[in-house]
């Protein structure tokens, strides 16, 4: 008995969410509109949780209201579930066809299913109805750096921010795309790529050396350059000593930087981790990329005491103490003008590197080569 009365409670509580009643705001506040704008804002902060509660309590006061369900279009995209997302994306335009920011996440999540060409559809329809909706401009320009075509993303940066001067994310980002293009300008094509990225990998860093510096060229002008092997002694086989073999580095086979890797590493210009792997894919520090151009620097110029010259200097960077392992390092590629402190005078050790600056630091590397 008690058991159906339970059961009776539930059918009673999920029959009254369906249908529709009125719903009245127990406060100032309590609007749509309001609790829309807080879920943005907590959204924006990656609260995912509150967020949707403030979704969802939109949609609890007006269940027609379209920014209610957009809103939890982009909560359940940050979440993983596109089908939820994509729901919720329906929904809205569904309820308003004029509401370009629906036309936004639904593009965003064409393009989390890959589909590019799709999702350029809807943030060109976000576009159409709202000439100023900035998300549609960057959403728009990642999709084109997806696919590779850099000159369009480029153009749409551009676009973006003739349409939103004051907007200083797009503002940011086209002149981050132009210094990518400039400082990437000789490079194969294929390289473009890197110059783009917001952080290089070591695995980039270690094509970039080999590529952009000309490494092999460079090295042999002091002749046949020491090239670290790591043998193993053979196994005798039928009387006779098995040649020796070099090892795989375990971790970059089949990667596609793979025999830029193998150089730097013999050439002792990059080191592999204790384990013996080199983690091509691990992002490149200003501290490690200091290290690096300075053991480039010491073997080109055949000037071993370079990699030691400022020990037991003075630190001008705060953030950098004397006794840090890239201490010496960052000393000299800044003295050199190679790489410059931040504005508020620290170094910035473990900020990554981005593609554009790279780049332009190995060309400055490479004028004094």
């Amino acid at each position: 008995m008690r058991k159906a009365i339970l059961f009776l409670g539930i059918i009673v509580l999920v029959a009254g969410c369906g249908g529709k009643k009125e719903v009245k705001a127990e406060g100032m506040l309590d609007t749509p509109e309001a609790h829309y704008k807080m879920g943005k804002r907590l959204l924006k902060q990656h609260d995912l949780q509150a967020a949707k509660r403030e979704f969802l309590r939109a949609i609890y006061l007006d269940e027609r209201y379209a920014p209610g369900y957009e809103g939890l279009a982009w909560v359940f995209l940050e979440q993983g579930d596109l089908e939820g997302a994509m729901k919720n994306a329906d929904k809205a335009i569904s309820l308003d066809k004029d509401f370009a920011p629906a036309y936004v996440v639904k593009g965003a999540i064409l393009r989390k299913e890959g589909k590019p060409k799709d999702a350029i559809k809807f943030f060109d329809r976000a576009l159409e109805l709202d000439q100023k909706l900035e998300d549609a401009y960057i959403y728009k320009a990642e999709t084109y750096v997806d696919m590779g075509e850099y000159d369009r993303a480029e153009e749409t940066y551009k676009e973006g921010a003739t349409a939103l001067p004051n907007s200083m994310t797009l503002n940011e980002r086209w002149e981050e795309m132009q210094r990518a293009r400039r400082a990437a300008a000789g490079l194969p094509p294929e390289f473009l790529k890197i110059a783009r990225a917001p952080r290089i990998t070591r695995g980039d860093l270690a094509a970039l050396f080999v590529v952009e510096l000309d490494l092999e060229k460079l090295l042999k002008r002091q002749g046949p350059p020491e090239r670290k092997r790591f043998y193993s002694p053979g196994t005798p086989v039928m009387g006779k000593k098995e040649e020796a073999k070099e090892p795989e580095i375990p971790d970059i086979r089949n990667h596609w930087a793979m025999n830029y890797i193998k150089t730097v590493v013999e050439l002792g210009i990059m080191d592999l981790y204790p384990d013996g792997t080199f983690k091509p894919d691990e992002p490149i520090t200003r501290g490690n990329f200091a290290v690096y151009c300075t053991n480039l620097l010491a073997k080109v110029l055949n000037d071993p005491k370079l990699t030691t010259r400022f020990i037991g200097s003075t630190s001008p960077f705060p953030d950098v103490p004397s006794s840090h392992y890239a201490f010496n390092a960052v000393m000299v590629m800044t003295t050199r003008g190679v790489m410059k402190a931040k504005l508020d005078g620290t170094f910035g050790l473990t900020d990554p590197v981005s593609g554009a600056d790279a780049l332009m630091m190995l060309k400055t590397l490479k004028s004094q080569l």
